[in-house]
């Protein structure tokens, strides 16, 4: 018996590199989906959108063991490095104590280290620092781009709609494969309504500024006390974020979150002394796919249609550890994947 023909719909990074991960296992793989979302005059996806932050360390030990294999991935080849325009940065991440969990190569620093070193301000007491000077952040959309130039087949045709084995393209046609899997972020959740499947997927709105600080040593930081994230965005600039409460929005993109841009320079200028807290140019906005548990994984929805998305703008630290264990349970179960542990068929 031959390797499975998987439609893979949806060319964000996370669908270009389950693709190619099943042409490299020697699948017939077929990535379905328009590629220039983020040129010119096209809202972004939000793989264009993504800051793309890189570290081995998570609270949760599942995405910490996907983020940490991520890595290493990206450290021990630097033809994928530079595929995926890595910058080493170093990163830290801010939180209580008891929640703290030790990462080989990483150093835990108390929270008077963290303001010596780093400059931040206002930390609660018992605050510490996961500081992995390793970690840095990689550009998703260029990853993209990269990885798609060399797969065998693509279709940029937008789907019209999709079944158990058949993905209908809007110009007519009908693509058949073994497996389905939709990996179209936003996108997702409308795809399979309109399929009759099961859903219980949800968009999320993504968004960010950049501001200037001044500062040329800030490294890529995540602060759980107040939520706070942020890399450095080109000399002294830096790209901030806060998580969004916009649930349900429609794709491509929404409108930008004035009172959330509001809420970063609030937060940003009470952790960063010295941040000009006018920001530079207007804001990123855009919506990505949402699960619960969060994370991106593959999960079969009905027959032979997966999706592989969830990651709600945070899949970069994970993807390439991720498509690689989605492309291995497709091609060994050739039908559908176990559902995991404490999730329904619906998730």
């Amino acid at each position: 018996m031959g390797e499975p023909r998987v439609l893979v719909v949806g060319a964000g990074v996370s669908g270009v590199l389950l693709a190619r991960r099943l042409r490299d296992a020697g699948a017939e793989a077929v990535l379905i989906g328009p590629s220039d979302s983020g040129a010119a005059g096209r809202p972004a996806d939000a793989t264009a959108a993504s800051g793309g932050l890189v570290r081995a360390f998570e609270p949760d030990p599942a995405a910490r063991s996907l983020a940490a294999a991520s890595l290493a991935e990206l450290l021990g080849d630097p033809s994928l490095a530079t595929a995926a325009g890595w910058r080493r940065t170093g990163s830290l991440y801010l939180l209580d104590a008891g929640a703290a969990a030790g990462v080989d190569g990483a150093e835990v620093l108390t929270r008077d280290e963290v303001a010596h070193r780093f400059g931040f301000a206002g930390l609660p007491d018992g605050t510490v620092g996961i500081w992995e000077r390793r970690a840095g952040y990689l550009d998703p959309d260029r990853l993209r781009r990269t990885v798609m130039r060399g797969l065998d087949r693509t279709e940029t045709t937008p789907v019209a709609r999709l079944d158990d084995r058949v993905v209908e393209l809007r110009d007519g046609r009908r693509l058949t494969g073994d497996l389905v899997v939709v990996a179209a972020g936003a996108w997702t959740p409308r795809l399979l309504r309109a399929a009759g499947l099961p859903t219980s997927l949800r968009t999320k709105h993504i968004q960010y500024t950049r501001h200037a600080t001044g500062r040329a040593d800030l490294p890529c930081f995540v602060d759980e006390t107040s939520g706070l994230y942020g890399r450095p965005a080109g000399p002294g600039r830096v790209l901030l974020g806060l998580p969004s409460d916009r649930w349900d929005v429609d794709p491509p993109a929404p409108e930008p979150d004035t009172a959330l841009a509001a809420r970063v320079r609030a937060v940003a200028t009470q952790r960063l002394p010295g941040l000009d807290p006018r920001p530079v140019g207007p804001p990123v906005s855009a919506a990505d796919c949402y699960s619960e548990p969060a994370g991106l994984a593959l999960r079969h929805v009905a027959g032979a249609v997966h999706t592989f998305t969830g990651g709600s703008g945070g899949a970069a630290k994970t993807v390439l550890a991720a498509s690689r264990l989605a492309a291995t349970a497709l091609l060994n179960t050739r039908t559908a994947i176990p559902v995991p542990h404490g999730q329904t068929e619906a998730d």
